[in-house]
């Protein structure tokens, strides 16, 4: 046989095979294509989490600075006596600041229903009346009571807020004393991809992943 004649032949036999070769490569490259989805989606998801909690942690910080008692400052008790003795008596009101950080997290929240089938979050009633006044799904719109369940949920948002103090803070005016908030979020996770990002996991199935920010506002 002559090497054209090879060549013809060579080329035959790999037309002959190519369909079967094609559908091969597809099977072997559908399980690497379904990681990378998964693997991209996931690290957008934990992206956008990432955003949300940062904005809990701003929304948590504006709040304290107006419901956490103002720290002591010695310019301010030498200036006056009896405004230094108010704020000796005044109480904080940590529920203000951490409703503000879960309302930035509504949006972040699964709007499944396993946190509203677990049964622990409480009755928002405020968050009823604002999802009754858009007037979806006859005044009730499921996915975002939902959410709402989620963020209420307990152990789900932990908020910590402290007055930034030094040495060199307490000769300065309490207004200009910097403070700081700090989020953590219980974000569930839905990818496949779970299971090894998990931080973890409650007795329904559901996982979970901690996302922590920290604001420092003056």
């Amino acid at each position: 046989m002559t090497r054209a004649g090879l060549y013809r032949l060579l080329a035959r036999a790999v037309t002959r095979r190519r369909p079967g070769a094609i559908g091969i490569e597809a099977v072997l490259a559908f399980p690497a294509l379904l990681v990378l989805f998964g693997g991209v989606s996931q690290v957008m998801i934990t992206a956008q989490a990432r955003t949300y909690v940062e904005m809990a942690a701003y929304a948590a910080a504006r709040s304290a600075m107006v419901h956490k008692c103002p720290p002591f400052s010695l310019t301010d008790a030498f200036g006056s006596p009896f405004a230094a003795a108010a704020a000796f008596q005044c109480t904080d009101q940590p529920q203000k600041w951490q409703d503000a950080a879960r309302w930035a997290l509504v949006a972040a929240s699964s709007t499944s229903s396993f946190a509203t089938a677990r049964g622990t979050c409480p009755d928002i009633a405020a968050g009823k009346e604002i999802i009754r006044g858009t007037g979806k799904l006859g005044g009730y719109d499921e996915a975002v009571a939902n959410a709402l369940c989620y963020a209420y949920e307990p152990g789900n948002v932990e908020v910590e807020v402290e007055w930034v103090q030094s040495g060199l803070s307490l000769l300065a005016a309490a207004d200009s004393v910097p403070i700081r908030a700090t989020v953590r979020y219980k974000y569930p996770l839905s990818t496949p991809f779970r299971r090894f990002i998990m931080d973890g996991k409650r007795g329904d199935g559901t996982y979970w992943r901690w996302g922590e920010a920290t604001v420092v506002l003056r």
